[in-house]
């Protein structure tokens, strides 16, 4: 939709702010970084105050200008979510070598901005609602919504971690820039916002009025908490019973109710039931045909139908229904389209509820659980151009269709309709899997290639027990090397040259490291050296290996050859640690390993060529035995998560909604389809469990459609007149 000409001309001069803005926060923070907090920080830390000191002085002006571009990209984006929905690029790649894969590394920055996001928000969160009163009059909006102002904490944490990530500076410098400008910066919007809002009030633009804040169902932000459980089932039939007239009445008690014996609704009520029915199957026609008419709700014949019925019970329940379904359809968050689907079911549940007070009993009523599966599984699509959103409310328009042309309306129905959306929601996901087989075949690689390099690391670590070398020399054999094997293995073949090079490499290398002390030794090393060393010299070359730390271990190694040749040396390597029992040695070189492997019973290192094949499974000694039970682990939660199901996780720098399509057999590697079609975020597991601990990844829903339309009734009720 089209932007209002006053938000567009506020955001304007807003931005034309930003500069100004970014310039005072460098000020600040660069004043911050020179004195910190010495007797906190441990050398190395007070090397990086320093040196990110002298990055920001020499890049003052990239630093400044990377901002100000990212936060004007950022919130353009804010303004017109349709352009961001068609910029985001495909996720994921046809290649291993070049998937897009958030693993724990990357998400470490997504967890940064979050903390950014929350730090700006608290900082200045009186003078955003502030601020928010008048962006919704901008907007046209007759309530104050959040999402009216484009100007939010995330843009603005989000632009200052571009800016950092801008500079010629290690991650950790960047993170440490993040966090200390951020916390000058939200002191700063504090008064920016508080000016704003200022100068739009001077304009004669009138703020809305707090009080009518629309406040999303299952948000968790309320004005009262409700004295009822609205989470323990039964809530409902005891909230009916709290209605005037739920003790006593001529209609007896809901518990009586549940012994009626009528098998349907009086003469009257099924004539006004039959009534509202023909208004709501005129709903659809309107929608298809463009129109935006609101949905036909209970509450509006709410008077009409308890006049038609002398039971109390019957009058609680429709009281009860009605406010219920207006809660529900006043939702702002349902799809367009989805509505009318709702407003269908309303007689229909109604009548059951009548006939069936069970209903109320809790929230795993066919009913309940049919409605809140289209809500949910609709939901999961924001944008409304989205053909998985518009194939899924056609189903759902003639699933309803079909429902409430049905003579009989029971339970048995809904749970027939919820087979037949079980299906398609299915053959849904089935086709999202088979569009990004691509991936799912390049991540299956990417898993089988890590499960490879464990293994190969273990035997490494087992290999190097008696075997005392620097920390260069052992990160490179247990890791690095475990790295050219496996590179080499799915690149060339397990059979070929190259592999079977590199596999005689380790017996030669660790044979070098140790060789025993007497002249045959020593002319064996000199003719092994320069062979030995070129196929390192390749290998290293094999995995990209940084130039600074290729010329590391060649140094190490050349001091270690060195002092084996010289005559009289000791059997022991000059470049050598302390002397260490064997069990050190094991732990010392299992810190060096990224995975830490239990090291493998079994022959030497070059027997493994006979069953290098079989590296495509980890042994059950590696498999990581913690136990995974659902809670408050975050790696017992990870574990749970299905295939199907929606969730809600901070990526990228943003919150977004991901259906997991795919979990790789060892549950080293997670697919999740995006926001758009085509867009999906490859996640491996250990960055999953990080997101979660930090609480950045949950259901899409914390609790069911009706548990939060209940609230939200709740909240209705105990707000003034």
């Amino acid at each position: 939709m089209p932007i209002a000409p006053l938000l567009q001309r506020f955001v304007d001069d807003e931005l034309n702010r930003s500069a100004d803005l970014i310039s005072r926060t460098l000020v600040s923070t660069l004043e911050q970084l020179r004195q910190p907090r010495d007797h906190l920080l441990t050398a190395s830390e007070r090397k990086h105050y320093f040196d990110l000191v002298q990055a920001l002085q020499q890049n003052q002006a990239l630093y400044q200008r990377s901002f100000t571009d990212a936060l004007r990209k950022l919130v353009q984006t804010e303004l017109s979510p349709q352009a961001q929905a068609q910029a985001q690029p495909a996720g994921g790649t046809l290649s291993l070598g070049g998937l897009e894969l958030m693993d724990e590394n990357r998400v470490e920055s997504d967890i940064e901005i979050s903390r950014a996001i929350q730090q700006i928000d608290t900082g200045a969160e009186w003078e955003l609602r502030e601020l928010q009163t008048f962006t919704s009059t901008l907007r046209g909006q007759a309530h104050v919504t959040a999402e009216s102002n484009p100007l939010r904490p995330q843009s603005y944490a989000r632009a200052l971690w571009q800016a950092a990530a801008a500079l010629p500076a290690a991650p950790v410098q960047q993170v440490i820039l993040l966090r200390v400008s951020a916390t000058v910066m939200a002191g700063l919007l504090r008064m920016a916002f508080a000016a704003a809002s200022t100068r739009l009030e001077s304009q004669g633009v009138t703020p809305g009025i707090y009080r009518t804040v629309v406040i999303a169902p299952g948000s968790g932000l309320r004005e009262e908490p409700p004295e009822m459980d609205v989470t323990r089932p039964g809530a409902l039939d005891g909230l009916m019973r709290s209605m005037p007239g739920g003790d006593t009445g001529s209609g007896g008690s809901t518990t009586d109710s549940k012994r009626r014996t009528l098998p349907t609704a009086s003469p009257a009520l099924e004539q006004a039931l039959l009534r509202v029915e023909e208004l709501l199957r005129r709903m659809p026609a309107a929608v298809s045909a463009g129109a935006s008419p609101e949905a036909p709700r209970l509450a509006q014949h709410r008077a009409a139908l308890m006049a038609t019925t002398g039971e109390t019970v019957d009058r609680q329940i429709i009281e009860l229904l009605s406010r219920l379904f207006e809660t529900i359809l006043s939702d702002r968050a349902l799809p367009t389209g989805l509505h009318a689907v709702i407003a269908r079911l309303q007689v229909s549940a109604l009548r059951i509820a009548l006939l069936d007070p069970s209903m109320l009993d809790a929230y795993d009523h066919p009913v309940w659980v049919l409605m809140d599966r289209i809500v949910s599984a609709t939901t999961a699509y924001p944008h409304s151009s989205d053909p998985r959103l518009a194939a899924l409310l056609k189903f759902c328009e003639t699933l309803v269709s079909d429902m409430v042309a049905e003579a009989v309306q029971d339970s048995a129905l809904y749970r027939r309709a919820m087979a037949r959306l079980n299906t398609f929601l299915g053959e849904q996901l089935k086709q999202q899997q088979l569009a990004a087989q691509t991936t799912i075949d390049a991540l299956m690689q990417a898993e089988q290639a890590e499960l490879m390099q464990r293994n190969l690391s273990a035997r490494l670590v087992e290999q190097m027990v008696n075997i005392q070398v620097s920390s260069v020399i052992r990160r490179f054999v247990t890791v690095s090397w475990a790295r050219v094997l496996t590179e080499s293995v799915l690149r060339f073949g397990d059979q070929s040259p190259q592999t079977t090079g590199f596999l005689k490499t380790v017996d030669e290398l660790l044979w070098s490291l140790k060789p025993p002390n007497h002249p045959q030794s020593r002319q064996r090393l000199v003719a092994l050296l320069p062979p030995m060393l070129q196929r390192l010299r390749d290998g290293m070359g094999l995995i990209d290996m940084p130039a600074p730390e290729q010329q590391s271990v060649l140094d190490d190694l050349m001091k270690l050859h060195s002092d084996a040749l010289r005559p009289g040396s000791q059997s022991a390597p000059a470049a050598t640690e302390e002397n260490l029992s064997p069990e050190e040695i094991v732990r010392r070189m299992r810190e060096e390993v990224p995975v830490e492997p239990e090291p493998l019973d079994g022959p030497g290192f070059s027997d493994s060529l006979i069953d290098l094949a079989s590296m495509e499974t980890v042994p059950a000694a590696l498999m990581n035995a913690q136990a995974a039970e659902p809670g408050g682990d975050p790696l017992a939660w990870v574990k749970h998560m299905a295939v199907g199901e929606r969730y809600r996780v901070f990526l990228h720098g943003a919150w977004t909604q991901a259906q997991l399509l795919w979990r790789s057999e060892q549950d080293q590697f997670f697919l999740f389809a995006g926001e758009t079609p085509q867009r999906t975020h490859s996640v491996s597991r250990r960055a999953l469990e990080r997101l979660r601990g930090a609480e950045l990844l949950g259901p899409l829903h914390a609790h069911s459609l009706i548990q939060r339309a209940v609230d939200g009734m709740l909240r209705n009720l105990a707000r003034p007149v």
